[in-house]
């Protein structure tokens, strides 16, 4: 029989509790912003400067040269990028709120990869949906798939149950 998270002890942590860092996607998808793609950029900028000094921001990127335009504006708006880890990752859009990892932790933390649709409203979801796998990888955790389509952002926990 197959053990859920909790019964093995892990616990969704509270949104306010202290965590190791913040996981973004860098604005890439030009219909997600239509007529709006480059100020929005200064508008991530400016969220990983509020960011970045009390955690680690890490941000998906999916290429070189987004990666190399991320870092351009985050210098540009201050952020110290000792504090700012890119990962490189095609995906299709950036909402890591509904697509990324859900941590849940006891003594180590590990992931919870529920099932990603966009919404049902976009026919371009595969890539986003595999950032929960990739998170896992790389950092070496445990991942526990399930079986029913979730957003992200559609949760909330105070940290006990």
């Amino acid at each position: 029989m197959i053990q859920t998270p909790a019964e093995l002890g892990y616990r969704h942590p509270a949104e306010w509790e202290p965590h190791a860092a913040t996981w973004i996607g860098w604005p890439h998808n030009r219909t997600d912003w239509p007529g709006k793609l480059e100020p929005i950029h200064w508008v991530y900028g400016e969220i990983v400067r509020k960011i970045a000094p009390g955690e680690l921001v890490r941000i998906l990127v999916k290429s070189a040269a987004t990666e190399a335009r991320a870092q351009r504006v985050l210098r540009a708006v201050g952020v110290d990028l000792k504090r700012v880890e890119f990962l490189r990752l095609a995906t299709n859009r950036g909402w890591t709120r509904d697509s990324g990892p859900i941590f849940v932790k006891k003594r180590d933390a590990a992931i919870v990869q529920f099932r990603f649709n966009a919404w049902a409203k976009y026919d371009d979801w595969k890539l986003d949906a595999k950032i929960p796998a990739f998170a896992a990888r790389k950092l070496g955790c445990r991942i526990f798939n399930t079986d029913f389509v979730l957003e992200g952002g559609a949760i909330d926990t105070n940290g006990e149950g």
